[in-house]
């Protein structure tokens, strides 16, 4: 691994973040700081510069699968040849507990696919009432806030939450949830972690394996932790100090579901002598945008000591409406406006805070011929889902591998089910003992894919679906009293992390924010919200000296080669580049020039029988790049021979 182009791109802070020795770290990454850059290159570096830390020992949590597989991707894509552990709190119990059981010759565990039908199920055989969600809802939180069903009253109102049935139902409720779940042989999510806290506390031998095992531990998005997952991450980390928690408390937005932002806030007196670093520069947002976000947390008496690296804005759009009808038509204009003649449908949202504001949007929109995707449903693409279903049909290793065979000697085969073929064998050769549709829903293989065949649309979401997201263009709506803050927000901290809630959907933005609120919303007067008052003055922000960035090294011009061929191939076939080759296995080409499809498939992430498919026209590609650059071929010439399209 190249340590130099590690560091490159990076301004002070970022590369004091990557490369500090300090254990435990907190990296407080502002919104667009580049949080994933950092964390990504942080495990890379330290595996590339410290022998005591290897691959095979870190652990990343994540909170999402769509995270830890991007986290993979830009790992590999850094030079890692070697995986890292990455998936979510449930995921990694999951494997844990199941290899567990398969060691012990133990029934494998099974995940409930309809946590409502078994609680309906528990209502009915306990001669109980109630809304199944609703104390589905009140059980996990009470779970993942590790509070006790008999002190369930004093929490909720501590919390601010409305409950829905009284402590004895609702542990009633639990208890008889629990039976229906040993009958049916399921358990929830939450059941994962509560058992493997069990087993690290009581099976000594196994908590020493899984400690020896996961020895370096970054933590995502550490400020939606929960108690229960805090609880599953200080079990792994046995009071070791290896720790890197990643996060920003200013969009800690996720309480309702029992997301505790203490843990990230109180980090000091959680982890003594821990060392805490701050990325600062928003590479993402507009100077006026972060100003005005900054405004919305000031409303709370929060504060927000992030600037943008940009030197350039245009002003916030503050638009009145008399009611929510006219809104949504001023909402068509804007994203007209703000979209314009030359840019894609996709590079503008409009997001609200629940999801009824968004149905009369989505029809004035369609009204006008604008095209609209509500709540980002996008979903896995026709191609892709059937390819899975054809594979998912032959159970057994045998029927997937003589499935696998057929697929690859197809040359006329779709691009996706070739894809799904080559999954399958990296599967097969896996041999992790479960069956292939539950390894694809552990590992999520086809994430790159998932957006690969939607239309041009204008995102419709809540902000909290937002998160994570970006556009260049957004459109808030409902900025009044009852949504902006919502009125369920009747606690201090709620109201804080309404205005949180705001920050993040402000911070979305790129370029370009416009806000709508209206003076009446279904037949009742309303009032613009406090939290967005006063964003027409707060367009004068922070200054910071322009950053000081290392400097990136050349471009190598076989690599350069190698993605254009890939790019034009993926093009020709339709599909997504990544479908073909990802960008690691290109990168190890340019480098180390194999000269045969055994040496292709050694080097790279292909399975053999993807790399006998793609070899003739990728070493043929390799040549055709090495003869335009004699220059490079020459350097090589020493440490690997020169690559043949035979």
């Amino acid at each position: 691994m190249d340590v130099a182009a590690l560091l490159s791109g990076l301004d002070a802070e970022q590369s004091a973040a990557v490369t500090v020795r300090a254990a435990p770290l907190a990296i407080v990454a502002a919104a667009g700081s580049g949080k994933t850059t950092v964390l990504t290159r942080r495990i890379a570096h330290r595996i590339a510069t410290e022998a005591e830390v290897q691959a095979q020992h870190v652990l990343a949590l994540t909170f999402t699968n769509q995270a830890a597989n991007e986290l993979q991707r830009r790992l590999r894509t850094l030079g890692m040849r070697e995986r890292v552990e990455a998936g979510t709190f449930h995921a990694i119990a999951l494997r844990l507990l199941r290899q567990r059981a398969s060691d012990q010759n133990q029934p494998t565990i099974s995940i409930a696919s309809d946590r409502g039908r078994l609680m309906n199920e528990a209502l009915r055989t306990a001669n109980l009432s109630g809304e199944a969600s609703l104390l589905l809802a009140d059980i996990d939180w009470c779970r993942a806030r590790r509070v006790a069903f008999a002190d369930s009253t004093l929490a909720f109102k501590r919390a601010g939450r409305r409950a829905s049935a009284s402590p004895a139902t609702l542990q009633s409720a639990a208890d008889a949830y629990a039976a229906v779940k040993r009958r049916r042989g399921v358990v929830d999510f939450d059941d994962l972690l509560e058992q493997f806290l069990g087993l690290m506390r009581t099976d000594k031998l196994w908590a020493e394996g899984v400690r020896w095992r996961y020895r370096h531990l970054f933590v995502d998005e550490a400020q939606d932790l929960n108690p229960l997952q805090h609880a599953l991450l200080e079990a792994i980390r046995g009071g070791r100090a290896d720790l890197c928690l990643v996060g920003d408390p200013r969009q800690a937005i996720f309480g309702f579901n029992g997301a505790d932002p203490q843990i990230m806030n109180s980090v000091e007196e959680l982890y003594a002598g821990i060392t805490i670093l701050r990325l600062r520069r928003n590479y993402r947002c507009s100077p006026t945008i972060i100003a005005a976000a900054r405004t919305v947390l000031e409303r709370t008496g929060q504060t927000d000591d992030s600037v943008s690296s940009r030197h350039d804005g245009e002003r916030v759009t503050m638009v009145e409406s008399v009611n929510e009808h006219s809104e949504s038509k001023t909402v068509m204009r804007l994203a007209r406006d703000l979209v314009g003649t030359h840019r894609p449908w996709r590079t503008c949202a409009v997001l609200a805070r629940t999801v009824a504001q968004l149905t009369e949007i989505a029809h004035v929109l369609a009204d006008a011929g604008i095209p609209a995707n509500v709540q980002g449903r996008r979903g896995r693409t026709t191609a892709l889902g059937a390819a899975l279903a054809e594979a998912y049909a032959n159970r057994g290793p045998v029927e997937l591998a003589a499935w696998v065979e057929r697929v690859t000697a197809d040359e006329t085969a779709d691009p996706l089910r070739a894809r799904v073929a080559e999954t399958a064998d990296r599967y097969i050769a896996e041999s992790p003992g479960i069956p292939f549709r539950a390894w694809v829903d552990l590992r999520a293989p086809f994430d790159d894919l998932e957006d690969s065949e939607t239309i041009d649309a204008i995102d419709l979401l809540t902000f909290h679906a937002a998160k994570g997201r970006e556009w260049p263009s957004v459109i808030l709506v409902g900025a009044e009293v009852g949504l902006v803050p919502h009125s369920s927000a009747v606690t201090p901290a709620q109201r804080d992390e309404e205005a949180r809630l705001f920050y993040v959907a402000c911070t979305r933005a790129r370029d370009q924010l416009a806000i709508t609120w209206a003076t009446s919303r279904n037949s009742r007067a309303v009032q613009q919200s406090p939290l967005v008052s006063g964003i027409d003055d707060s367009v004068e922000t922070i200054a910071l000296p322009p950053p000081r960035l290392n400097p990136r090294p050349a471009p190598d011009p076989i690599y350069a080669a190698l993605v254009e061929w890939r790019a034009t191939a993926a093009r020709a076939a339709q599909v997504m580049p990544a479908t073909i080759c990802s960008d690691e296995s290109l990168r190890a080409v340019a480098q180390a020039r194999p000269a045969t499809v055994e040496a292709l498939a050694a080097l790279t992430d292909l399975g053999p029988l993807a790399a006998a498919r793609v070899a003739p026209r990728l070493l043929a590609a390799l040549n055709r790049a090495l003869a335009e650059n004699p220059e490079r071929a020459a350097t090589s010439a020493s440490r690997a021979p020169r690559a043949s399209s035979r």
